[in-house]
């Protein structure tokens, strides 16, 4: 191991990752908070009944 890879490394074997970029952040964000939407939509669907979960 060089004097480079010894500087990242962490003492339990671990190496250092960069920190996400603004634009892959913001990304993530989004999706999440798409993700986020479908979920209540789907549980206020659920909840109203009009989507089933049990037939019957």
């Amino acid at each position: 191991m060089s004097n480079d890879d010894e500087r990242f490394g962490l003492p339990d074997g671990h190496r250092y990752d960069a920190p996400e970029s603004d634009e892959t952040r913001a990304g993530k964000e989004w999706a999440y908070a798409i993700l986020g939407v479908l979920v209540l939509v789907l549980l206020v669907l659920i909840a109203t009944g009009t989507v089933q979960i049990f037939p019957g």
